[in-house]
């Protein structure tokens, strides 16, 4: 069984206990182990990416990051997103899926913000806590890890 890690924000500790849950014998679980109408506490503070043909894209991309950010990823490859923060993440999808292990994060960073219209955008600097937990789907007869769950909530106190 993975050890669970330190976590500053509890909805995420809770996610990976539900996650950890589902493990069987110590490896990651399937995505089939998921009942999404279990998962509500978290659904706003989810993403699903899965690897298809070389690129990670979002299955899921969250409402609450769709409200915040102003952009829907849903079907869109990382790719989409600005080159460094494209490459943050290609990297962490990447060390999931071979390392078949969670991976936590905290960062700080200063985000783009800006009205639907696109008439007015902003900066804001803020501090996120994200997990990162590897998932099979074996109903495409594959064992591997292709799909990233991820949670991310900014941390208390890091809101601007």
């Amino acid at each position: 069984m993975t050890a669970a890690p330190e976590f500053k924000e509890p909805k995420l500790a809770e996610l990976f206990a539900f996650w950890q849950a589902r493990q069987r014998g110590g490896r990651y679980p399937d995505r089939a182990d998921f009942d999404p109408v279990d998962m509500r506490a978290w659904l706003g503070h989810l993403m699903l990416v899965e690897l298809a043909e070389g690129r990670w894209i979002y299955r899921l991309y969250g409402t609450y990051f769709v409200e915040t950010f102003r952009r829907e990823m849903t079907g869109k490859a990382i790719d989409e997103l600005p080159p460094e923060q494209a490459k943050l993440l290609q990297e962490e999808y990447d060390r999931v899926r071979i390392d078949a292990a969670p991976v936590v994060r905290t960062y700080s960073a200063l985000f783009e913000f800006g009205t639907l219209d696109g008439r007015k955008s902003w900066q804001l600097d803020q501090t996120w806590e994200r997990v990162s937990l590897p998932l099979s789907d074996r109903s495409k007869g594959d064992d591997s890890v292709r799909l990233v769950l991820v949670g991310a909530y900014i941390v208390a106190g890091h809101e601007n």
